[in-house]
């Protein structure tokens, strides 16, 4: 294969040490994209000098946004279909480069060059670091990196034909024990912000970091190697302990302050029921939003009454009525709260003393809760109404609207949802986002509710549909986090089919954003 084929792309940060032995041995590429993620030290300058004896070198700057999504940015600078992925303290060896003009590849060939790692510039072939084949060389019109925040790999689709080159890469993994533990702290946290997905407990952690160890020092040989195998798998045995710690902080950390966000369009008498309940739950949220769809002034002058002794921040978010826009109601509340855990309910929710502490008790990063809701019939409702006493709402009788702490845990534990049970064909059971919280953070990564919906349905199975293909989860808490539903008629579904077909889309897909 002629290498003036080949586009070569480099992320880069911080690698003073090795980045001009990597640049020399690609002299003989088209061309070589180099992406810098915000280098400190001399990088860009040793790369500036490099650029100015070869006119084949290409530079360009990006913020961190994740390793997937970093390399597939620098891919598209390539202007080749055929790309090399390199890393800054790797070098392609000679014997690579001769190997590679020797091949008659096909689109969807995708080859892997085997990767020698160096632990201060000795090749360790112990510790699982040999043989150790990276997938490197491909056409890019078959093929990308996914969008991992750390561990990207390459999309491998069954057409795929993969080749083993016999020479490949020269690693400089790590220095010494300082680099070696930098590393290790460094892709420990983002590999525990990526999994959030994952259980992890203290028993996982301890026992990982123990056979982690046994696997690396006697199974994989890291004992040939002296104090420098040793070090190796030590240091491999704290990564994963530390990955799973860190795991297990994130997923038991409770939020610093949370929002409670209700939806509303021209029904006064029932959002003062909603906002008289909330005035008397056991535990406050930090502020309340009424994300309003455009009502008449009647419902905003209720607001303002209601604003002089609210026990916490009420704000009123309105938008101009332009038909049943409940996802930019609903986004446009959400932005506008400074609180990191959003909880969202309908304005004609009654809700349970301790409907904000039971959210907040199962609340976690990477997960999408949905409440328990209990429905009023008609008299109750007209009775409640006509009274304007929303405690009557909890006289109703029966077993699913009974608080019970333990089968609530039950059920949390075993209604998971995620991105490998998610049946693509059917909408996600039981999403209704009159009862539903989740982190602020997780809402921006897929950038909030579609506002391709207009008119009532599908908004909220699309938007936990996207969630789950962003690896979130959805997880139901019945007999707990209870809210009683004030009876109304069905909203008018002449919108339905249109939005079931926004739905199918996101679902065939299989979209973690709306707007592209």
């Amino acid at each position: 294969m002629n290498l003036k084929q080949i586009s070569v792309f480099i992320i880069v940060k911080n690698a003073q040490n090795t980045i001009l032995k990597c640049l020399n041995s690609l002299k003989e590429f088209d061309e070589i994209i180099l992406l810098d993620n915000e280098s400190t030290d001399d990088t860009i300058k040793i790369a500036q000098d490099f650029q100015l004896k070869y006119n084949n070198l290409k530079i360009y700057k990006s913020e961190f946004i994740g390793f997937g999504p970093l390399k597939n940015l620098a891919l598209s600078y390539t202007k080749n279909d055929w790309v090399l992925s390199i890393d800054a303290d790797e070098i392609l060896e000679k014997e690579c480069i001769e190997e590679l003009k020797k091949l008659d590849l096909k689109p969807n060939n995708i080859l892997a060059l085997p990767r020698k790692n160096l632990y201060q510039g000795e090749w360790v072939k112990t510790c699982g670091w040999w043989p150790d084949f990276v997938w490197r060389i491909f056409n890019k019109t078959h093929t990308h990196f996914n969008k991992n925040l750390v561990h990207e790999s390459l999309e491998i689709f069954e057409n795929t034909e993969k080749i083993y080159l016999k020479h490949g890469l020269k690693h400089y993994a790590f220095n010494n024990i300082a680099h070696l533990i930098e590393k290790m702290q460094y892709y420990s946290t983002l590999w525990a912000n990526q999994n959030l997905h994952k259980k992890s407990s203290i028993c996982k952690a301890n026992l990982r970091v123990i056979w982690t160890f046994i696997k690396n020092y006697f199974f994989k040989k890291g004992f040939v190697y002296g104090y420098k195998g040793f070090i190796i798998s030590i240091c491999n045995a704290l990564g994963a302990f530390f990955k799973y710690m860190k795991l297990y902080e994130l997923q038991n950390k409770k939020p610093k302050n949370c929002a409670l966000i209700i939806t509303t369009y021209n029904q006064k008498e029932r959002l003062a029921l909603v906002l008289d309940s909330v005035k008397h739950l056991s535990l406050m949220p930090d502020e309340v939003i009424i994300a309003d769809d455009g009502s008449k002034n009647d419902t905003a002058d209720l607001i303002k009454k209601y604003q002089e002794n609210f026990p916490c921040e009420l704000k009123h978010i309105w938008q101009e009525d332009l038909g049943f826009r409940a996802s930019k109601s609903r986004n446009n509340a959400i932005k506008a709260s400074y609180c990191e855990y959003i909880i969202l309910i309908d304005g004609d929710m009654i809700l349970e003393k301790d409907f904000i502490k039971d959210h907040l008790k199962f609340s976690q990063k990477g997960l999408i809760l949905q409440g328990s809701r209990t429905i009023l019939n008609e008299n109750e409702s007209d009775k409640i109404l006509e009274n304007q006493n929303f405690k009557l709402a909890f006289n109703k009788k029966g077993f699913k609207n009974q608080k019970n702490n333990f089968l609530a845990k039950v059920i949390y534990k075993f209604s998971k949802i995620d991105k490998k049970i998610f049946k693509k064909t059917t909408l996600v059971k039981g999403s209704k986002t009159c009862n539903m919280s989740f982190y602020k953070q997780d809402f921006e990564v897929i950038e909030g509710f579609n506002e391709n919906f207009i008119g009532w349905g599908r908004e909220d199975s699309e938007f936990v549909a996207r969630f789950l293909f962003s690896n979130g989860i959805f997880r139901r808490i019945k007999f707990s986090a209870l809210a009683y539903h004030i009876y109304h008629q069905e909203n008018d579904k002449n919108m339905l089919q249109g939005n079931h077909e926004i739905y199918l889309d996101t679902i065939k897909n299989q979209k973690t954003t709306w707007r592209n």
